[in-house]
């Protein structure tokens, strides 16, 4: 027999990885995941916002019977503070020429555009940005001005 029984020789330094691989795997893998598992909830938040801000807009002019923008405007305002969002996140486009009468039978449809965080950190505030846009179509009232 040889005379190496028991006596292991080490190969190559591979006894200090853990530390290195650790660190990068929490960087570049665990960091990325979490900042979008936190942003996430707030897009659908304002997506839903929009939606409903939409919504409400839209059955408000179409109840007054003129295309009424400036208590559109108020109302998106007054709805997006009330949500959560400041009045300069939401913008408000209504398909009709203001002060005009709406046609009865007809559509109305209403665009709200909320901006989007990009990514957010929770303490530290967001970086970037993009809209999203959500249209709601109300009918007008074939008898609104009927006795």
């Amino acid at each position: 027999m040889s005379g190496r029984t028991g006596r292991r020789r080490r190969l190559g330094g591979d006894g200090g990885f853990v530390a290195a691989e650790l660190a990068l795997g929490v960087g570049l893998l665990v960091f990325p995941v979490a900042l979008l598992v936190l942003t996430l909830p707030g897009w659908s938040e304002r997506q839903t916002t929009a939606r409903a801000i939409a919504r409400e807009t839209a059955r408000l002019v179409t109840t007054t019977g003129t295309c009424a923008v400036g208590p559109a405007r108020a109302l998106a305002g007054e709805m997006a503070a009330n949500l959560g969002l400041t009045p300069s996140d939401v913008q408000l486009a209504v398909a009709c020429t203001p002060g005009v009468p709406l046609v009865p039978g007809s559509d109305l449809e209403v665009a709200i555009t909320v901006r989007m965080p990009a990514v957010r950190f929770p303490g530290f505030g967001e970086a970037g940005e993009w809209s999203w846009t959500a249209r709601h179509r109300e009918p007008v009232d074939r008898y609104g001005s009927a006795p």
